[in-house]
């Protein structure tokens, strides 16, 4: 988000969220900062399918809902990817917070045999946590592949762009996280 941002909020809130809220295929919408960097906000919006989100940015709606965004961001990467258990994470947490953090990873050109590894990891990580309780997870792991072909570098070719891969893991806080990254990494 850009400076100066947090006198608009409130604005960006009401209207922004309302527009989207209100568009048919729109279930429900979350949104956070990153805790890495205070300059990026990740919105994820669910949708029924992929069409009405489509049919939302060609609506006479989408300008003025672009307008209200465009004070407080400098800019914008827009990824559609299967339904991911975002309200899992959030739902959770320790008591000191809202919600519990969500780890979000792309992994850029994936290939099918990754996609079979996240799913393993996946089962293993569930299993693992319903035996031992894996302390400060929230036992919430998924994972969707990106719809359209994307690379790491925004400014790529078309012809270096592919498959993706998001993985989402919840966590009662970063430092619970952090906990488990060092461990691995011991």
């Amino acid at each position: 988000m850009n400076e100066g941002a947090n006198g608009r909020t409130d604005r960006w809130r009401r209207e922004t969220l309302d527009t989207v809220a209100a568009q048919k295929g729109c279930t429900n919408s979350y949104y956070g900062g990153t805790l890495e960097d205070d300059g990026v906000l990740i919105w994820c919006i669910d949708w029924t399918s992929l069409a009405p989100h489509k049919a939302f940015m060609d609506s006479p709606a989408y300008p003025a809902f672009l307008e209200n965004l465009q004070p407080i961001m400098g800019s914008v990467e827009i990824i559609h990817a299967s339904k991911l258990d975002v309200a899992g994470a959030i739902a959770k947490g320790s008591a000191g917070q809202k919600g519990g953090v969500m780890e979000v990873a792309t992994f850029f050109d994936v290939e099918d045999v990754f996609l079979e590894g996240v799913e393993n990891f996946k089962t293993a990580i569930r299993k693992l946590h319903s035996e031992k309780k894996i302390a400060g997870f929230l036992g919430v792991i998924d994972s969707g592949e990106v719809i359209e072909k994307i690379a790491k570098n925004k400014e790529a070719r078309e012809e270096e762009k592919g498959r993706a891969l998001i993985l989402m893991l919840g966590w009662e806080s970063k430092e619970a996280h952090m906990f488990h990254v060092a461990f691995k990494n011991a």
